[in-house]
């Protein structure tokens, strides 16, 4: 018997849609309208759902979820879905983690580099004919300086490894605990472990932030931690765009309490046409792609339509968020 699926808006590669419709009998959504969404499940049997943000699973539509096996997000993140109401349904939840590791790691490595040579800044004045906006202005060298890194998985260590080896940063990382495990791991890329997030703050010349978006680290890095830092220091985050108020972090480059910073997130997706981030030049930006190479795109949207189609037929997976938390019966 065909599979049916429910697809919110396009995958971030063809061939993944192409892959999912040989697997099973596909609805797709071209855009997110949740009353639509839920009118669609209500009235047709429907074995899994796929979706890239900005769409999301909320409770009102996983309470017309009662055939629903599994849903796959597109990529690491899973904070568009409610998996702890997915998982009282006992819905798998499944994402995809490391896929896209080194496409963020290069992004946010790039974003690092457009802050600390300016790089934006000076393209726009270059292109408006003022050339001499170069005058008595200077960029900075990363060899010798401290990037500290918030988080230390698959991401976070690629760019620990970028910038060790290739750019002779000293790196220091935040972790919430350090074990025989981890602290292995740090001596094998090089790497200072803390569990202070104040002392990444404090003595960091760059900090690049590397964690999920909880409810313990939504707008973690606000208005002390920005006091903490060097007014030279630059900020870049390709994590998630609530792991930072916002509103403090333009308050904080206004007050001169750091220099500059590059965002690839923002708290809302996308960011409204006022955002207060448009009014800083001090703020280089682009619209959630880091993850989104074409070599990463291609393999991670051939991998979670096969991925949702095994987990539908009962196959357990290491990619499955919620598996401990389901009860046996609901496994399969």
């Amino acid at each position: 018997m065909s599979l049916n699926i429910v697809q919110i808006l396009p995958m971030y590669h063809p061939v993944g849609e192409e892959t999912l419709n040989s697997l099973a009998n596909v609805k797709k959504f071209d855009t997110f309208n949740e009353e639509e969404i839920i009118t669609y499940l209500k009235n047709n049997d429907v074995d899994g759902i796929i979706l890239r943000a900005p769409a999301k699973i909320t409770p009102a539509i996983l309470d017309q979820c009662s055939k629903v096996k599994a849903i796959s997000g597109a990529g690491i993140g899973l904070d568009n879905i409610d998996v702890e109401y997915a998982t009282t349904k006992g819905i798998k939840i499944l994402h995809a983690p490391k896929i896209n590791s080194r496409a963020t790691a290069e992004h946010a490595v790039a974003l690092l580099l457009a802050v600390m040579k300016d790089i934006t800044i000076f393209d726009r004045n270059t292109r408006s004919g003022n050339f001499s906006y170069r005058d008595g202005k200077y960029t900075s060298e990363l060899q010798g300086k401290t990037l500290g890194i918030v988080g230390f998985g698959s991401i976070a260590q690629t760019v620990a490894k970028i910038m060790k080896n290739g750019f002779e940063m000293n790196i220091l990382v935040y972790v919430r605990t350090i074990d025989a495990d981890r602290q292995k791991l740090a001596d094998s890329v090089g790497v200072t472990l803390t569990t202070s997030m104040e002392d990444v703050f404090k003595e960091s010349d760059a900090i690049s932030l590397h964690i999920p978006l909880t409810a313990a680290t939504r707008e973690i890095v606000d208005k002390k931690m920005f006091a903490l830092m060097k007014p030279t220091a630059v900020l870049i985050n390709t994590a998630r765009g609530g792991v930072i108020n916002e509103e403090d972090m333009v308050q904080a480059l206004k007050n001169g309490e750091f220099t500059r910073a590059g965002v690839d997130v923002f708290a809302i997706e996308p960011p409204a046409e006022n955002h207060p981030f448009f009014e800083i030049e001090e703020i280089t930006m682009t619209p959630h792609i880091g993850g989104i190479s074409l070599e990463a795109a291609k393999l991670t949207s051939v991998v979670i339509s096969e991925n949702l189609v095994k987990a539908i037929n009962g196959e357990e997976l290491s990619v499955i968020a919620n598996l401990n938390d389901l009860s046996p019966l609901k496994k399969e």
